[in-house]
């Protein structure tokens, strides 16, 4: 796997992408099961923000790999 900047055209490293695809798709389950706990409502808000960053990022990182070889 390659991480850089010049493979944000190129298709991204298939594992990463399947990984970080898994956690996008079942993002609302991680939320909804958030907003069904019994906690302060202010820690619920930062958990569903944290968890969305932390998902939209890892996203967002597959775009800078790529499993073609780079000279």
């Amino acid at each position: 796997m390659n991480f850089s900047t010049k493979n944000i055209n190129k298709p991204s490293n298939k594992k990463w992408k399947r990984i970080a695809d898994f956690f996008l798709y079942t993002m609302p389950l991680y939320l909804g099961a958030i907003l069904a706990l019994p906690i302060n409502e202010d820690i619920k808000v930062w958990l569903n923000f944290g968890i969305t960053i932390v998902i939209i990022s890892l996203k967002g990182l597959t775009k800078f790999t790529t499993d073609e070889i780079t000279g």
